[in-house]
């Protein structure tokens, strides 16, 4: 019992001083309360996304090609307070047979604080085994303690690689103001660079080369860096060069080497510009590039479809003589017209009907005669000449005379004319009057006579009139014909001969060579009348918004045989 009461007192002392004083006299017990500890915050977490994710490449087409650079590019954001620990972002192909295609498939981003983000590029290339197919890409943004981003996933269309071809597509030779090839004087070489193969080329460079001694360039620059270029792109270049008068050959070459990114798909071309060439300011001589082409390419052209790819018809006809006329440039000799009364591309338009007599038509280089902007004394001569010949022939004969230029009637008596370079449209006098070619040719005996006028006869012209101060056309009289002729007109009664801009030629003119391109000079005189009817009266008001209706006139005698004529 004593240990008993020991214990309580001495339990009761302990309580009181544990929590509150010891009662001694008249001091009353103190509470003590305990306050609760204070938390010290949350722990913030991170919460990472991929946001505004892009594919790009080289050449645009959305495609991995073969040998080429591409990226994915994307944000990685932490919309959550808290950091992100060592953040990696890990790429790999989700169909792993895919191959040709190789890129960065581990980045480390470190830490990333809340409320930032990061701009995150993955390189790829498509390597020269790349195939056609889709590579499936998965891209992983991992947190070391497992705060991951919802992977992406890109798939992307792959391509095998496609080999370009650069080519020199076509290419011109001219000079500054028209005129054989002279000694010491600038000579311009216009080129068309084209990739005509299945794929695009890189680091495409051109270079000129005058392989010849006393050949000097005088263009700032030999060389030319066209870069990219994609499948059918096409690049126009100038070169100018000159000769000096110790240059011995007959031809100036000039060779245009292409390189590219492969070093094996340019084709290196080399050209020549003979110095008795005539050439002309509007482009008159060309040189035709490639022979073959890519099946869905449209090849690209410094000139237009009927200068070039003529056909050869190996047809014999040693008694077909041709006068053929181009007169363009009337301003230069008349110093008081302006340009506009030039007649455009009217040597385009006799320089490639040469062409056309010599291949198609059969007419032997010496029995051919062709004067561009030809004076009156020049053109009496040549159709006295031609005249001559045919009559000593005989009855053997064929004539064919083509002209292009400006015709005009007498404001009087309405006979029509056909104009040298050097006649003014105020003073006929000197002018050619058409009824006296006819009755040249007509008094030959020959037994076919083909004319082809590509004028109007209106004192309208191409562009503008020869006499452009005329308020009113003047409707020409019709002429008699006589013989074995046949005369195809480009318009009639009141109408202009007009151009067709986009051929670089007369409209008349390109659809008579479209015609004899086609069928190779295989074709009766009616299926030519007919065809160029047609066409030129449908286009003229397509592209010129005017009317132009060519014409056949032919004489009494062959009225009922001339359809069936043949031009072969």
């Amino acid at each position: 019992m004593k240990r008993y009461l020991f214990f309580l007192v001495l339990g009761f002392f302990f309580s009181g001083t544990i929590f509150g004083q010891v009662h001694s006299g008249k001091s009353q017990p103190k509470k003590i309360t305990f306050k609760k500890k204070q938390p010290t915050g949350i722990r913030q977490l991170p919460d990472l996304i991929i946001t505004d994710e892009q594919f790009a490449d080289e050449n645009k087409n959305n495609f991995i090609d073969a040998n080429e650079k591409c990226r994915i590019s994307f944000k990685v954001q932490n919309i959550g307070k808290g950091t992100a620990q060592n953040v990696e972002v890990r790429a790999y192909l989700k169909n792993k047979d895919m191959t040709g295609v190789t890129f960065a498939d581990d980045i480390q981003l470190g830490d990333l604080p809340g409320d930032t983000s990061l701009t995150v590029t993955i390189p790829i290339e498509g390597q020269i085994d790349t195939q056609d197919g889709y590579a499936e890409f998965v891209i992983e943004v991992r947190e070391a303690r497992g705060f991951d981003a919802f992977p992406l996933e890109f798939k992307i269309e792959t391509r095998r690689f496609a080999k370009p071809n650069i080519v020199v597509a076509d290419a011109v030779f001219s000079t500054e103001d028209g005129g054989q090839i002279k000694l010491n004087y600038p000579i311009n070489l216009k080129v068309l660079i084209q990739n005509i193969g299945a794929g695009e080329a890189k680091n495409v460079q051109i270079n000129f080369e005058l392989p010849n001694a006393n050949c000097f360039p005088l263009s700032e620059y030999t060389q030319y860096d066209l870069n990219f270029m994609k499948r059918g792109e096409a690049k126009e270049l100038d070169f100018l060069f000159t000769a000096s008068r110790r240059y011995q050959e007959s031809s100036i070459p000039v060779r245009v080497t292409i390189s590219e990114y492969y070093g094996k798909y340019g084709v290196d071309t080399t050209l020549s510009v003979s110095l008795e060439e005539n050439l002309t300011a509007k482009n008159q001589v060309v040189i035709t590039g490639i022979a073959t082409q890519a099946t869905d390419i449209e090849i690209a052209s410094l000139t237009s479809d009927v200068d070039k790819n003529i056909p050869l018809n190996l047809s014999d006809h040693p008694y077909r003589y041709a006068l053929i006329i181009g007169n363009e440039d009337y301003s230069k000799f008349q110093h008081g017209l302006n340009n506009e009364a030039n007649v455009a591309f009217a040597r385009n338009d006799a320089s490639t009907f040469k062409d056309y007599a010599t291949r198609v038509l059969g007419v032997e280089e010496k029995n051919l005669f062709f004067l561009t902007d030809a004076t009156a004394g020049e053109m009496e001569q040549k159709i006295d000449l031609i005249s001559k010949l045919a009559a000593k022939t005989g009855a053997d004969a064929e004539i064919i005379f083509y002209y292009a230029g400006h015709g005009l009637p007498d404001e009087v008596s309405k006979e029509p004319y056909i104009i040298p370079v050097d006649v003014s449209g105020t003073n006929l006098h000197a002018a050619i009057k058409l009824a006296d070619v006819y009755k040249n040719f007509s008094e030959t005996g020959a037994k076919r006579i083909t004319m082809f006028l590509d004028a109007c006869f209106s004192g309208g012209g191409r562009d503008a009139g020869l006499l452009a101060a005329r308020s009113v056309k003047v409707k020409p009289k019709e002429e008699m014909i006589t013989g074995n002729m046949v005369v195809f007109s480009a318009s009639s009664g009141e109408q202009s001969s007009l151009p067709y801009k986009d051929k670089q030629h007369g409209m008349f003119t390109y659809f008579l060579l479209k015609k004899l391109q086609e069928t190779k000079g295989n074709l009766t005189y009616g299926d030519l009348a007919g065809y160029i009817k047609e066409n030129v009266s449908i286009e003229s008001l397509r592209i010129n918004n005017k009317e132009q209706d060519p014409v056949v006139k032919v004489s009494v005698s062959v009225q009922n045989d001339w359809e069936n004529w043949t031009l072969n």
